[in-house]
């Protein structure tokens, strides 16, 4: 591969010939992630791999866990891809079930166990998300299996990509079926080429290269045996260490395709999928009432293999976005995932993966944002797209927050303490500073200040705007804390038993009193303050701290205004506010084997979401 510019001009998949007459009808669906097979992602940053990996020396060109990329075509389609580092069975199991029985019957328990696998997984501008899983062997990178549009593959044997010890020179070839029961088959061949750039994109901008990059040519042939449909890709790639394929160009049945990789990726985010649903405090009045509990099933479904079960570990609170879907944070893959909630199942929409373990995701606007244990954090579109990361000087703990559903900047907390207010459409920094001791509880942003407990027993407040110190005060160890724009109110709980009122303007006490057991939430309405803990529910006047009335405690507080939700050992309980009489009570399944539960308002449904995967749910009537 020695040309500087591309074997034909850059086109996308939808720009390819149509199929002959008499080509099966699956056939259009194949072009799209047929080019896309050997087209998988580079990175932003270049990170070589372990040196214990297996794949050989080919291993090298692996991108790196949690890695993003952005590839753009001719037609100015852009693919964001997230690169996915895993181990042994988690590998296979976040494929669909065809798929991963498949692996099974191949490969056998003992060394699916031992698998080393990289799975690129790519949202495109037009919606579109595929998959394509890699296995790392002592053969070097072979493609496993591809899924998420309306045809996928199963390849078998894998289709070698690159060989263990490749070098310029080499040749290899492959055969075998992309389909059980021979539905489709495969042949390759590939040749590797000494990659002597300059490579340039569609508007003649040169894709950096990096030392050790390598030219791969390689005519890919799939065939119905059946129909006597067949397809081929003719195509050169260019892989760099740690960034995976970073150019390509070819032809795909005569028709002219490629890709290139763009460098830095700025992206805008996709248009909304649906308008905001309406607000608990909106919808939710005394004569509210609850359906029975509902448990939800996991599902996934696959355009091509269809639906398969899911399952997950949910450790992280959860949360909900502006047009009613749940939020999870998955650690069986250290997966952020978004659901669409049905009558008796959970659809998984989108799935990102930020790299390292994540540690609390938020929605802001139609943004998802997700905190992890590599000390970044990562936003998302509401379709999935990975648009921007930025790196916190220390873990994350706390979800960022926002004034309001619809605000244009995000205030991140890391556990250092530092404050940094971040443009939430291009994670830029508008301001950062230093409260002077590690963070402690929830940041709280009440239209004009973000307020922030630490270590050191104070609160501080700090202009959203200018990150100018408006505030400071000894409060104790905060444990929950809380604004109510509409008093003027600042609530914190802390370690010792104490309720404590302050103003949001200037600081200054207006009642303090104290609460029995463990610190759970807070709610506001109607010029009270509701305060949840373990052992009660006490409601206090928002102005002297009165007590208004008592109930038992609860693991979870819902909603503001009028009547709020209360989580409960075995029941989800509606109460009003001002005096906390029962409207509604509707049983929980028997208690769970989970370590822990949070609930969250989708919608004006009240999810319950437990650390062992299970999910239940109440919808408003």
């Amino acid at each position: 591969m020695t040309s500087g510019t591309p074997v034909a001009p850059f086109a996308s998949a939808a720009d390819a010939a149509p199929p002959r007459r008499g080509a099966p009808a699956w056939v259009p669906w194949v072009v799209t992630p047929l080019v896309a097979l050997l087209l998988s992602a580079s990175l932003d940053a270049v990170d070589l791999v372990a040196p214990d990996a297996l794949g050989g020396a080919s291993a090298r060109f692996v991108p790196s866990e949690g890695q993003r990329t952005v590839m753009v075509a001719a037609d100015g389609v852009e693919t964001v891809t997230e690169h996915t580092r895993s181990l042994g069975v988690e590998g296979a199991f976040a494929a669909p079930l065809t798929v991963t029985s498949a692996l099974l019957e191949r490969l056998g328990d003992e060394t699916l166990r031992r698998a080393q696998w990289w799975k690129a997984s790519r949202v495109s501008s037009m919606g579109e998300r595929f998959t394509d899983l890699y296995r790392l062997s002592d053969a070097g990178i072979g493609q496993v299996a591809s899924w998420g549009g309306p045809v996928g593959f199963v390849f078998e044997p894998e289709l070698l990509v690159l060989p263990a010890s490749v070098q310029p020179g080499d040749t290899w070839s492959d055969s075998g079926t992309a389909l059980a029961g021979e539905v489709l088959t495969y042949t390759a061949t590939s040749t590797a080429r000494a990659a002597k750039g300059p490579f340039t994109d569609v508007e003649g901008r040169e894709i950096p290269l990096t030392g050790g990059c390598i030219g791969v040519e390689t005519t890919l042939r799939l065939e119905s045996p059946a129909d006597g449909f067949s397809t081929e890709l003719v195509e050169a790639v260019v892989w760099c260490p740690g960034r995976g394929p970073v150019w390509s160009s070819g032809t795909l049945d005569g028709q002219a395709v490629g890709q290139a990789e763009v460098r830095p990726a700025a992206l805008q985010a996709a248009d909304a999928v649906s308008a905001t649903v309406a607000a608990w405090p909106d919808v939710v009045t005394s004569t509210s009432r609850l359906g029975d509990g509902q448990p939800l099933e996991l599902a996934i479904v696959d355009p091509f293999f269809g639906p398969s079960e899911a399952s997950g570990q949910f450790w992280v609170a959860p949360t909900s976005t502006v047009d009613g879907r749940l939020v999870t944070a998955n650690d069986r893959g250290d997966d952020v995932q978004v659901w669409s909630l049905g009558d008796g199942v959970a659809t998984l929409d989108w799935a990102g993966h930020p790299g390292g373990t994540i540690v609390a995701v938020a929605a802001v606007g139609d943004l998802v944002l997700a905190t992890t244990s590599q000390r970044q954090v990562v936003a998302y579109d509401s379709t999935g797209r990975r648009l921007w990361s930025w790196p916190a000087d220390e873990l994350v703990l706390i979800a960022p927050h926002t004034a309001d559903v619809r605000a244009a900047e995000v205030a991140v907390v890391a556990r250092s303490g530092t404050v940094t207010v971040l443009d939430t459409a291009t994670g830029s920094v508008q301001w950062s500073r230093s409260i002077g001791a590690d963070a402690r509880a929830a940041t709280a942003i009440p239209g004009g200040i973000v307020v922030v407990a630490d270590e050191r027993e104070r609160l501080t407040a700090l202009d959203v705007t200018t990150g100018e110190q408006v505030w400071r005060t000894d409060a104790g160890l905060v444990d929950v804390l809380a604004v109510d724009p509409g008093s003027g109110l600042v609530v914190a709980m802390t370690e010792s038993g104490d309720l404590i009122g302050l103003e949001v303007d200037d600081g200054a006490e207006r009642f303090s009193t104290v609460f029995t057991g463990i610190a759970v939430d807070v709610a506001f309405g109607a010029g009270i303050v509701v305060v949840l803990s373990d052992e009660r529910t006490v409601a206090f006047g928002a102005i002297d701290g009165s007590v208004r009335w008592r109930s038992p405690g609860g693991v979870s507080l819902l909603g503001s205004g009028e009547v709020i939700g209360v989580v409960q050992r075995g029941s989800v309980v509606l109460r009003t506010v001002s005096d906390g009489a029962v409207i509604d009570e509707r049983a929980r399944e028997s208690e769970p084997v989970s370590s822990s539960t949070a609930a969250v308002v989708v919608g004006t449904a009240i999810v319950l979401v437990e650390s062992d995967g299970s999910v239940q749910r109440w919808v408003l009537e």
